[in-house]
């Protein structure tokens, strides 16, 4: 008596043949999403740096502002 039937291995075959399938292409979405991740890291890494040197720049411009500010007031006293 055989464990499984000829037709039950080859359905059998059919779902792993069909796993297999989606598995590989779950992995390649995977890598695809990976590399679409890095590259937005590396970008919102470089866009943190330029938030960072906007706001020091930034700074250095109210603290100039606010001395020639300075300056007026004693001129106009």
């Amino acid at each position: 008596m055989e464990l499984f039937s000829e037709t039950r291995i080859v359905e059998l075959e059919e779902k792993i043949d069909g796993l297999i399938g989606s598995y590989l292409a779950l992995k390649e979405e995977h890598a695809i999403m990976l590399a679409k991740t890095t590259v937005m890291e590396t970008e919102n890494a470089e866009l943190r740096e330029r938030v960072d040197a906007v706001k020091s720049e930034r700074g250095l411009i109210i603290d100039k502002v606010t001395k020639l500010l300075e300056k007026v007031e004693k001129v106009e006293l």
